[in-house]
């Protein structure tokens, strides 16, 4: 009988302690812009994961007196909002992130209850560099990084479901993933091909506008040099002929005076 009650005993205070707290906050891909306004603690987990598991107390305890030093305590479960893991770059279990007004701070102290409660009081936090801009979970470029781990974990999910479900051996649902990927891989490839072609048609190489008029001002200058050569030439070339008919007017002239003068003497 004794037995009994002490398996009873131990099977409640297990129960007590597994208990989540009332108060801890489930987020999801759809609702974890909360973490935008007010202070937040968050921690990223996953039920297979032994390190979550021994946190689990700790966490909870904390929760529960969230609201006397006025923050809220939220957990995320990666497994099923693997975008998240993505959008917040988890690499390991469990992370947690301290939120103050939308500027993520990254947790690495020690994950004690107590430890929690004066990382909030004593305002630890503001000793801790925030995330930078561009890793910023809502920043545009995570949502790209969010979008990819969706997308790994739906191609994970399906490859054991054709190999446990369907009976699909692994080397066949490894093949028709990589003919797929090569096959979008030339698809994409012919995509941008046409577009570089439509952009930049063959032969038609595109000249910087800062050559373009290099360029026209040599042109200018050469047909300058050009017509002022020509002018010279015209010059030149009418000096001579005025010249040539001045010559020729003083050989008439000269000739014109010489004609009376011998045909006198041929009268005499």
């Amino acid at each position: 009988m004794k037995s009994v009650f002490i398996l009873l005993l131990l099977a409640v205070t297990v129960s007590v302690d597994g208990a989540k707290s009332k108060r801890l906050i489930s987020l999801n891909e759809e609702s974890w812009t909360q973490l935008l306004k007010g202070e937040w603690m968050v921690e990223f987990h996953a039920p297979w994961c032994p390190a979550c598991k021994d946190l689990q107390k700790a966490w909870n305890a904390f929760a529960d007196i969230s609201s006397e030093i006025g923050i809220k305590v939220a957990e995320v479960d990666v497994t099923i909002n693997p975008g998240l893991s993505g959008r917040f770059l988890v690499t390991a279990l469990p992370t947690i992130y301290h939120v103050k007004d939308g500027v993520f701070r990254f947790y690495s102290g020690p994950r004690d209850k107590n430890e929690f409660i004066a990382f909030v009081e004593e305002k630890k936090w503001s000793l801790i560099e925030p995330v930078p801009s561009y890793k910023h979970p809502n920043s545009a470029q995570m949502g790209v990084v969010a979008v990819f781990f969706k997308l790994s974990m739906a191609v994970r999910d399906l490859h054991n479901h054709l190999v446990e479900n369907v009976g699909v051996p692994s080397w066949a649902s490894y093949a028709i993933f990589a003919g797929i990927t090569l096959a979008l891989g030339c698809v994409l490839g012919f995509f941008i091909v046409m577009i570089i072609d439509n952009v930049f048609p063959t032969g038609a190489i595109p000249t910087p506008k800062k050559d373009q008029k290099k360029g026209a001002k040599k042109e200018k200058v050469e047909k300058e040099k050009d017509s002022s050569t020509q002018a010279s030439q015209d010059e030149g070339s009418s000096s001579e002929e005025g010249a040539r008919n001045r010559k020729g007017d003083k050989d008439a002239k000269k000739q014109a005076a010489a004609s009376p003068k011998s045909e006198g003497k041929k009268k005499k």
